[in-house]
């Protein structure tokens, strides 16, 4: 034995530190439930944790902006659901108006009012601030496109709205008065199809006659469609009908606009972004911008914009449009008829009334067509170039043209209300999905660092029965030097 080294006390004060350590980490367990609550406890573990918990985060900001998407897309939704019931009233009042004779005072101030329900309806779209039918921003409208983060990684899903306002869908003064053009294709025995000589039908809206006082809520729109053959067949350069066509509607004219292969632009000095619903924006390094997306047939549509037309919202007040109608291929050659047919579908895609007669004559009507000024000698409002043969224009009104532009706005609004149902749908598989990946990490994380309280709470009693053991082998070790004392008082 000795007083000065107690080697057995040495053993036990180390048995019970490791033990008291043990038992600490357990409390800590139980406590809180992890395994492992900090980096001390396992660094490596810890460090992933941390980055799966940062994504789960990141997720919940997602989940948040799609909520916000969905409310949107709600509202709108709703709303376009009753300016489709208010046309099809329209379009019902217009058809019994004609077969019983009503008089064309009281049909009129019934379209009135139903022009006045569809602005309505668009405006209480608006969803905090966010209107998808407006189709121009506003004192309460701040913006007319919705944008949402899809994923952790910053791609967004973004939607670009549309105008459904009575405006936007072509039903500017509509009444038994308004002006619709009748086009006589009976004399042409051919359409051209490509190059700078392909035919061309120019549409121009009631504001283009006064393009200076044009506004957003009302622009000046000319609207070219032009009768080519497919983007897969050729390629459109500068000088071609559908790239000269566009850059007509640029700040500098002699821009040049190549329309490649895939309906895309290849423009100097420009850089583009491609929405989630197919829309694509080239921003020129003037401030020009050129949109580009499909119709419902395929046909690439082009919208540009100079930006000395643009309001202080940046909203454009004057727009050129360019409809690229694939009428032919390398393959295969349509017959005029056929190629007539093609472009009277084109129009019905661009919000147009159009019906073509078994006599030749195409009756257009509807889009605000400025139909009255359809037969000026000079800077008139229609034309048809580009044909072999005479095309005799002349205008046409009555409940005919009525029901033609009803009808036009008709398919214009279930375009509208089809892409919002896309873009909902869309929106609720992004929130499904990103659900499930934060179910997933959460799941995982969880694994990683969470206790097994079963087997914690057990090894807690066991750690607390072997603390008490240790404290009383270090009261025996320590008790030790006593016995050396008994001895010398023996």
């Amino acid at each position: 034995m000795s007083i000065n080294t107690n080697t057995a006390a040495m053993s036990a004060l180390q048995v019970l530190n490791q033990t008291t350590d043990q038992l600490s980490k357990t409390q800590n367990a139980v406590s809180t439930g992890k395994s492992v609550s900090s980096a001390s406890d396992s660094p490596a573990i810890y460090a992933i944790s941390q980055t799966m918990n940062s994504q789960i985060s990141a997720l919940s900001g997602v989940s948040t902006g799609l909520q916000f998407a969905g409310q949107v897309l709600s509202t709108a939704s709703s709303q376009a659901g009753s300016i489709s019931t208010v046309l099809s009233s329209m379009s019902e009042t217009v058809t019994n108006a004609a077969n019983n004779g009503e008089d064309q005072d009281t049909l009129n101030t019934q379209l009135s009012s139903y022009l006045s329900q569809i602005d309505v309806a668009t405006s209480n779209s608006t969803f905090q601030g966010v209107n998808l039918l407006s189709g121009s921003t506003s004192s309460s409208v701040k913006y007319t496109q919705i944008s949402a983060a899809q994923d952790i990684n910053g791609n967004l899903f973004t939607l670009n709205g549309a105008d459904a306002t009575s405006t936007g869908l072509g039903l500017q003064g509509l009444s038994t008065d308004m002006k619709g053009v009748t086009i006589d294709t009976s004399a042409v025995t051919a359409l051209a199809s490509s190059g700078a000589t392909a035919t061309t039908l120019t549409l121009k809206n009631l504001s283009s006659a006064d393009s200076t006082n044009a506004t957003a809520s009302n622009p000046a729109i000319t609207t070219s469609f032009v009768l080519d053959s497919k983007p897969g067949d050729t390629t459109d350069g500068a000088a071609t009908s559908v790239g000269a066509a566009i850059a007509s509607g640029l700040t500098e004219t002699s821009t040049s606009v190549a329309v490649n292969k895939d309906g895309t632009l290849t423009i100097a000095d420009a850089t583009s972004k491609k929405a989630s619903d197919g829309t694509t924006t080239y921003s020129l390094t003037n401030g020009d911008t050129i949109t580009a997306k499909a119709d419902a047939s395929g046909n690439m549509t082009y919208s540009a914009a100079k930006v000395g037309d643009l309001d202080t919202n940046g909203n454009a007040k004057v727009l050129t449009q360019v409809v690229d109608v694939n009428v032919s291929n390398a393959s295969t050659t349509k017959t005029t008829s056929d190629q007539l047919s093609t472009l009277v579908t084109a129009l019905g895609n661009a919000g147009f009334g159009a019906q073509m007669a078994n006599d030749g004559k195409l009756t257009i009507a509807g889009g605000n067509l400025d139909a009255a000024d359809a037969t000026a000698t000079t800077g008139a409002s229609v034309n048809l170039t580009g044909t072999t043969g005479a095309a005799t224009v002349a205008t046409t009104s009555g409940t005919d043209v009525v029901q033609l532009a009803v009808s036009g706005a008709i398919n214009k609004m279930s375009r509208i209300s089809s892409s919002i149902g896309v873009a909902s749908n869309t929106v609720t598989q992004l929130q499904t999905s990103n659900s499930t990946l934060s179910d997933a990490l959460t799941t995982g994380v969880g694994a990683l660092t969470d206790a097994d309280l079963a087997a914690e709470s057990a090894k807690l009693t066991s750690l607390q029965t072997k603390q008490q053991l240790a404290i009383q082998s270090l009261s025996i070790a320590n008790s030790q030097s006593s016995n050396i004392m008994s001895l010398s008082r023996g």
